[in-house]
């Protein structure tokens, strides 16, 4: 694209012109990869207060299979790996593990919001309709189907990858609906309000982008929505961090003498009289 700048002055009309050439396919190569560090960033910030979260905000009757949660948060950690390694070392064989990534996000995220729903206080666990070794056959199951068709064929990656996607999603927001309704009013519901959105985004871009290879959408059309889809999920993973530090902040203030009211300790009773 050629463009002519000009300038003029009180004393002289005169003409710079300059000119270059923009390239849009390295214009959205940068693009992806800034999305790519942001969903790794937000994803790391957001273990590190998993774990804060667990081991000091939760008290111990609320005990539940945070491994989930922590292995869907990993899962976007390595989905942003794969994203950065397979535009900056330029390998077209790690874009299955993109794609992968995105599956295990989502069914991990399933299956610990679903954890989430099923716990009870005291730390025990609700009574399901299906037996605690379903969710390890279904987990087997991703696994199996996701490395089977890599090491046999990589065309078909994407077709069972789709699959998941529709499935776990589903699954995911219909079980963050019924955790919310659940725990209103607790720590889990405020986190489950807070990982939905994260869920529903990643299915609007896991969603535009099946309808690219369905349909004629315009390939242009369907990169704006992946990058801002992914955007707006490593901003609700930063949203989901911030929520649990406000958790366990507001847990400080409940022992933060400052404030108080219409409280004296001993010692100033003393001096007082």
């Amino acid at each position: 694209m050629e463009s002519g700048i000009y300038v003029t002055s009180r004393d002289h009309l005169y003409t710079m012109d300059v000119r270059f050439t923009a390239d849009p396919a390295t214009t959205v190569a940068y693009a992806q990869l800034l999305a790519y560090v942001v969903i790794g960033v937000a994803a790391v910030v957001l273990l590190y207060y998993l774990a804060q979260y667990v081991t000091h905000v939760l008290a111990d009757g609320a005990a539940t299979d945070w491994w989930y949660l922590f292995v869907g948060v990993g899962a976007g950690v390595v989905y942003a790996v794969a994203g950065i390694g397979t535009l900056a070392l330029e390998a077209p064989w790690l874009e299955p593990f993109v794609d992968g990534a995105i599956l295990f996000f989502i069914l991990f995220l399933a299956l610990g919001i679903r954890a989430m729903y099923l716990t009870e206080p005291g730390g025990r666990r609700r009574s399901s309709r299906l037996p605690v070794w379903v969710d390890y056959a279904v987990i087997a199951a991703f696994v199996a189907a996701w490395w089977g068709t890599y090491l046999v064929d990589v065309a078909w990656t994407r077709p069972v990858v789709a699959v998941g996607w529709m499935l776990t999603s589903a699954w995911a927001i219909f079980y963050g609906v019924q955790a919310v309704r659940r725990h209103e009013g607790t720590t889990l519901s405020a986190l489950t309000r807070h990982l939905l959105p994260t869920v529903i985004g990643v299915v609007l871009v896991v969603f535009a982008d099946l309808l690219v290879g369905v349909t004629a959408t315009s390939a242009a059309a369907a990169e704006a929505v992946w990058l801002v889809g992914t955007t707006l999920v490593g901003a609700f993973l930063f949203n989901t961090a911030v929520a649990i530090r406000q958790q366990g902040g507001e847990l400080e203030r409940m022992y933060d003498w400052t404030t108080w009211r219409e409280q004296q300790f001993e010692g100033e009773r003393e001096y007082d009289e």
